[in-house]
């Protein structure tokens, strides 16, 4: 009777989603100021330059799949872009809720919704800035949901459940093609139902409709990729060959900043909240063995695999965790010993504010460098400048407005596709060589050799400022007014 009149007492279900979706959204709009991420700029470069040039996109390289560049291109600004990561972060609780709520009713609901909104307004899990990961998360969650609505509910239309979440989990790895969340949590959850023979039948249509989802949608999405002149063979080479080149580069130039990150990312993981569902996420799967907990264990495995393979330690990494780690929580909070569940939850919420208050009290200065130095250079320019960035940094040639006749604009396929500089040499010395060139870091940074380098550099530019400690030159033949630098942070 007890446990009945508290459930009374709770407001709705969509009062509650309302109240946890206005707080998201709030502390999301407070961080649109901030300056843009590497990835946030460099992305909507890529978009914008799909319509010519001769690279795996057009004007430019980047290893990552069409959907994420169509999402680019459609959005066109940082604030435009920031706010589609905010729908996605809406759509995402939403999906997660609903997963919840289908595999183990309201409160699991409440709790799993709590928990995405929460995790979703953290600072340190890198949410100001919109990437893969959070455009990703919509189509992860929901495919979760239909999933489980699939197989925990089986009917007439369960093949219809199971292909839809297939095609969720096709754009998801779209989006970014490590983002198998989707693929990984319907395997298990198809092989935990169909464990039983009588429940086999709809395990198996579930997931063959699920596969034939996921195929038609990658298939469509790389067809017509091909329409606009990315070929299938070279995003495979992008996507496949040289993710596996690219490790074995950050392998051998691993420095203390990769060591620095690595630590931040086990302390964000912990101090966040997530390693705490991790490890309850997993007890419980290991002793219920029930179908949904065991599939969102696994996947939360999986993604923590994941983020530390790829061997770069990015803190946003930790919001490809978050549709299951909040799964996870909207299924086993109510299992959990009352004063440990408070204890936890305590923990966390007091830990995330912390670092949300933080977050305004002493904002992060990373990318604001970058700002100044492409304000400097948008302010000396005239229309039709071009900017190359040694290396990397291409929020710089955002700010500064301009195009880069350089394809790679991240350090990356630098280090893994030009480490001799031939082709960035080859552009610096060509008929449509760049008007600025930035040296951002020192042209002997990550181990790259500049000797192909340096000589056109000196042939062509000259060196014309230091903004914030970052070399800029300008090409001999084409005199600018210099404008005043701005403060750097």
């Amino acid at each position: 009777m007890a446990a009945s009149r508290n459930r009374r007492h709770l407001v709705p279900l969509p009062v509650h989603l309302a109240g946890v979706l206005a707080a998201m959204v709030v502390i999301r709009l407070l961080y649109l100021g901030e300056a843009a991420g590497s990835d946030e700029a460099g992305f909507l470069l890529v978009g914008a330059g799909w319509h010519h040039g001769d690279s795996l996109y057009g004007a430019y390289w980047v290893d990552r799949p069409p959907l994420l560049i169509w999402i680019m291109q459609l959005a066109g600004s940082v604030s435009s872009l920031r706010l589609w990561g905010l729908g996605a972060s809406v759509l995402m609780v939403l999906g997660v809720g609903r997963a919840a709520y289908v595999a183990s009713g309201d409160r699991a609901a409440r709790w799993a919704t709590s928990a995405a909104a929460l995790f979703s307004a953290a600072h340190w899990f890198g949410v100001p800035r919109t990437n893969g990961e959070m455009l990703a998360g919509a189509f992860v969650a929901w495919g979760l949901a239909f999933t489980v609505q699939a197989l925990l509910r089986p009917g007439r239309l369960s093949w219809a459940w199971g292909a839809g979440a297939g095609v969720l989990a096709g754009c998801a790895l779209l989006v970014k093609q490590t983002v198998a969340d989707g693929l990984v949590f319907a395997l298990v959850m198809a092989i935990a139902v169909g464990w039983k023979p009588r429940h086999r039948p709809i395990a198996v249509r579930v997931l063959a409709a699920g596969v034939a989802g996921t195929l038609l949608t990658v298939g469509l999405g790389v067809a017509a990729a091909a329409t606009r002149g990315t070929s299938p063979a070279d995003l495979f080479d992008a996507l496949v060959t040289f993710r596996a080149d690219a490790g074995e580069v950050i392998r051998t130039s691993a420095s203390d900043a990769t060591t620095d990150r690595l630590v931040v990312l086990l302390a964000t993981w912990v101090a966040g909240g997530l390693a705490f569902v991790a490890v309850a996420a997993i007890w419980h799967a290991l002793r219920r063995r029930e179908p949904v907990l065991l599939a969102t264990a696994t996947t939360i495995g999986f993604v923590s695999a994941a983020a530390m393979l790829g061997g770069s330690y990015w803190a946003h990494y930790l919001l490809q965790l978050v549709p299951a780690s909040a799964l996870a929580v909207g299924l086993v909070a109510e299992r959990m010993a009352p004063r440990l569940r408070f204890a936890l939850v305590g923990v966390v919420l007091v830990a995330t504010t912390s670092n949300v208050f933080w977050s305004f009290v002493a904002p992060p200065e990373h990318g604001e460098q970058a700002r100044v130095v492409g304000r400097w250079l948008k302010a000396s320019a005239v229309p039709g400048d071009t900017v190359v960035v040694a290396y990397g940094q291409p929020n710089v040639v955002a700010q500064a407005g301009m195009d880069s006749p350089y394809p790679y604009l991240w350090s990356l396929p630098v280090r893994t596709l030009d480490p001799d500089l031939s082709v960035m040499s080859s552009v610096l010395d060509g008929d449509t060589r760049p008007t600025w060139v930035v040296d951002w870091s020192g042209l002997d940074s990550w181990a790259i050799d500049p000797a192909a380098l340096r000589p056109v550099l000196e042939r062509r530019y000259r060196q014309v400022s230091d903004v914030c400690g970052r070399k800029i030159w300008l090409e001999r033949t084409r005199p600018r007014s210099l404008a005043t630098p701005g403060a750097c942070p």
